[in-house]
């Protein structure tokens, strides 16, 4: 039997990831926790699933949820902690997987970590460039996880863009702003973000793509792999604004929306500071496909799934 560790299981891609993989009965599912959650709990009706209580900051606290020829997959992000404190912990975790000898270690990343990058496609050579904290720190356990994997196991780095589906972030604010009618606001926000690009992709795509890490059997030699939807010509505010307003019975605006210049948006994101200012950016899945990878949820199929829930 198969042995796959998940840190960071209770968050929103690591319950759609645990839901999934506790499907095949081939495989025993080891999620590492502080302290058990409702979640957690939740976690107990899937018999192929084992609860390990366990701090990323404490390397004794591992021994159990690591063990030799595993598959680690890294999910976990301490988001209340500084840099130092994340690095500390990757670093723990990195070194147990080292001192035991796990078969594979596949860390989920974010496209955050581009940041400022000038390139309006990206793929995994573009140079990073991120200025917010969080895009920093994620560097820089990408940085930790690929020096690391070398000869002593295979490791491999996946980049999801924007991650929406049932419990996410994305959407949630554009969902709450349309459904609360505030036409005018609304109206005037639909003419700023038209055409930018919205980045998204669904969180079960991005299950399917960690799955699809675990089953390969040539080493992934450390490599970079972005996880989008980004060719998708209806990946924009626009296509997507017009959707959800659909799905969820809203009325279209009285006056049709123009779309302000995007280099207006750019300055607009630049003064508030964001990570990422380039309303134009996609991010290519080319490489991850050319593997062979396949979606198995349409990007349109997605959205609908999202109102559904």
């Amino acid at each position: 039997m198969e042995i796959i560790s998940i840190t960071g299981a209770s968050g929103f891609i690591g319950q759609h990831l645990v839901s999934e993989l506790s499907k095949n009965s081939t495989l025993h599912i080891k999620v590492l926790t502080r302290q058990h959650s409702d979640q957690m709990t939740h976690f107990k009706s899937f018999p192929n699933v084992e609860i390990i209580e366990g701090d990323l900051l404490l390397p004794d606290s591992l021994t159990n949820f690591i063990v030799p020829g595993c598959t680690v997959i890294h999910l976990a992000y301490l988001k209340n902690l500084d840099k130092n404190t994340n690095l500390q912990a990757i670093t723990h975790l990195l070194q147990t997987c080292k001192d035991i000898k796990i078969k594979r270690f596949i860390h989920i990343s974010t496209a955050a970590v581009i940041g400022r990058a000038p390139d309006e496609l990206v793929t995994e050579t573009t140079a990073c460039q991120p200025i917010s904290q969080y895009g920093i720190t994620k560097l820089a356990i990408e940085d930790l996880v690929l020096k690391t994997g070398t000869d002593i196991f295979d490791a491999v780095v996946l980049r999801p863009t924007a991650v929406f589906g049932k419990d996410g972030q994305s959407l949630k604010k554009l969902s709450h702003d349309l459904t609360a009618k505030n036409y005018l606001l609304n109206y005037l926000r639909s003419c700023l973000f038209n055409k930018r690009q919205m980045n998204l992709v669904h969180v079960i795509n991005v299950v399917t793509a960690i799955s699809f890490m675990i089953y390969r059997q040539e080493n992934l030699n450390r490599q970079i792999f972005i996880v989008s939807e980004d060719d998708n010509l209806n990946n924009n505010f626009n296509y997507v604004e017009k959707f959800l307003m659909t799905q969820y019975g809203i009325k279209e605006y009285p006056f049709p929306s123009f779309s302000l210049s995007l280099k207006f948006l750019s300055f607009f994101l630049t003064i508030l500071h964001k990570n990422e200012t380039n309303p134009y950016r996609r991010y290519d899945s080319s490489k991850l496909m050319s593997l062979g990878f396949n979606r198995t949820m349409d990007f349109e199929d997605g959205l609908k799934n999202y109102v559904a829930v």
